[in-house]
């Protein structure tokens, strides 16, 4: 998971995680049975939720931002407004 957040501090990545935590979207799990502590993030019912809302958006946006693109070619027949 670490190599896919390449471009994320780590120190950026623990205050998102923390942001998040306090949202109640994620839950943390220490591993103490190891040295040094391992923490682990799982989503909670309501980041699994957030999902779906943030799918929607995105669907949202790419229909509307290929529309707007039709627009800025100033063939203002194609454009619905």
């Amino acid at each position: 998971m670490k190599n896919m957040l390449m471009e994320v501090t780590p120190k950026i990545l623990s205050q998102r995680l923390k942001e998040l935590e306090q949202e109640g979207l994620v839950q943390r799990m220490i591993d103490a049975s190891s040295i040094p502590l391992k923490s682990e993030y799982k989503l909670t019912e309501g980041g699994i939720e957030l999902i779906g809302a943030i799918k929607t958006v995105k669907e949202w946006a790419l229909k509307w931002q290929i529309d707007n693109e039709e627009c800025a070619s100033n063939d203002c027949s194609a454009c619905p407004y």
